[in-house]
């Protein structure tokens, strides 16, 4: 395989607010420097691109100053999820059909069908860096002994992180390849 450096590649962050939203603690603006924290401590150096899909909350986010690299998708509150799932799986492969190799793709959100879950898998045979957050902490994954579960269906999924530790910038509570990532491998 070519030697890929997905260290200074750029990352997407595809955000769904609804499924994962800001914690109570927390402010829109922390969550966003906690991730690019997180990207940064687990290697990723490259820039950051925030995509951002919201339904419920514009005041969260209206009173904020713009963030560089940020565009934000709203949805009516209460509107067809379907909608915001078609829009979020659209956007994942216009940007990586823009970006070729090596670029990554973090995906955040509580909800995976087996649409988006094929999506990651093919990205990641396509030697895409594809990270993921989920809702739930690791203690509601269970294990085979070693690997949380989570990672049956995604199995190119590099790091995963629980949706508390990413936007309180903790480190992931999976991470596999991390060696090849060091060494700029796919596969």
């Amino acid at each position: 395989m070519a030697p890929y450096n997905f260290v200074d590649a750029p990352t997407a962050v595809f955000w769904d607010t609804n499924c994962c939203a800001v914690p109570a603690d927390l402010h829109f603006i922390d969550v966003l420097h906690n991730i690019k924290r997180c990207l940064y401590e687990s290697s990723y150096n490259g820039i950051v691109k925030y995509m951002v899909y919201d339904s419920g909350s514009p005041s969260l986010i209206d009173e904020n100053p713009p963030v560089e690299n940020m565009v934000i998708t709203r949805f009516p509150e209460g509107g067809d999820p379907f909608e915001k799932f078609k829009k979020i799986f659209v956007d994942i492969m216009e940007w990586s059909i823009d970006r070729p190799v090596p670029a990554n793709i973090l995906y955040i959100s509580g909800e995976t069908n087996p649409h988006m879950t094929g999506l990651i898998n093919k990205l990641g045979m396509d030697c895409y860096n594809t990270l993921l957050c989920v809702r739930d902490s690791l203690a509601a994954f269970p294990t085979n002994g070693r690997l949380p579960l989570v990672t049956r269906d995604f199995h190119f999924v590099r790091s995963v992180w629980s949706w508390c530790e990413l936007s309180h910038g903790r480190p992931p509570f999976f991470n596999r390849f991390s060696d090849k990532l060091r060494e700029g491998r796919c596969s």
